[in-house]
């Protein structure tokens, strides 16, 4: 599926045209438990990626300097103790390796614990979910420059989704594309399928207090997709999306159905 997006900031521009007003409506048992998953994938992509920046933070403090994103990243994994964030690094014969782990306790229980250079071999998981990365990052066709995050998430027949958007680096600007999502196999190795929410390489100012966005080309009963929900989390922003017939208003991590 692709989308081409509108975007206009400032004031709210007109829906696209419906039969009904642009009125809260009751979402259907189908959608509401597909919203209720899509939710959950929103989050947990935006947990991850703040979690990616911590641990980024951390290492600045201790004057570590981050590699290109195509030869080493983040991986995330869940401990007893807290969130490991693990940076990975590929050598010079593409071999990957742990150069630093940052441990982040539970809120209010300490500070980033940062091992560099830890004496240990990433784990079957871990080595499976960079194999996914780098599987999914040379399937990209356009990630509009180097600045670009990746979220790796346990998948369907215990694969992985891989998500990779673009990272603001530049400030008051809000990325809204490419956002592309690769379904890879359980080892990591074998690329599965891909689904485009977004190819163009979008952005748009940070200056306004809404943001009005209207995505065409997907089909009428399409939902909005965990993406959405993660751009509403990272830029604060309350989202109108069109698809077919159909609005929806994505805030703070929401998902409502809107008229008609």
């Amino acid at each position: 599926m692709i989308a081409t997006v509108f975007v206009l900031a400032g004031c709210v521009a007109e829906p696209p045209k419906a039969n009904a007003p642009l009125a809260p409506r009751v979402a259907s048992t189908g959608e509401a438990s597909a919203i209720a998953r899509i939710e959950a994938a929103g989050r947990a992509i935006y947990r991850q990626d703040m979690v990616a920046q911590r641990a980024r933070d951390a290492l600045a403090v201790q004057g570590v300097a981050m590699p290109l994103p195509d030869v080493g990243g983040w991986i995330v994994t869940e401990l007893a103790q807290g969130t490991r964030a693990s940076l990975f690094v590929e050598d010079a014969d593409a071999q990957a390796h742990v150069e630093a782990d940052v441990l982040l306790p539970p809120p209010g229980q300490g500070l980033p614990q940062v091992t560099l250079k830890p004496a240990r071999p990433p784990d079957a998981a871990e080595a499976a979910m960079y194999r996914a990365r780098q599987t999914a990052l040379a399937n990209a066709d356009e990630l509009c420059g180097a600045a670009f995050g990746t979220v790796i998430l346990p998948g369907a027949d215990r694969g992985w989704e891989v998500y990779l958007f673009p990272e603001s680096d530049r400030s008051k600007v809000i990325p809204l594309g490419p956002l592309l999502r690769f379904d890879v196999s359980a080892d990591g190795s074998r690329l599965v399928s891909t689904q485009a929410y977004s190819k163009e390489c979008i952005s748009m100012a940070d200056a306004d207090a809404d943001l009005y966005v209207k995505l065409e080309g997907r089909p009428q009963d399409e939902l909005p997709v965990p993406m959405d929900v993660f751009l509403s989390l990272t830029y604060p922003k309350p989202i109108m999306l069109a698809t077919g017939g159909h609005l929806w208003l994505v805030e703070n991590g929401r998902i409502k159905p809107k008229g008609p």
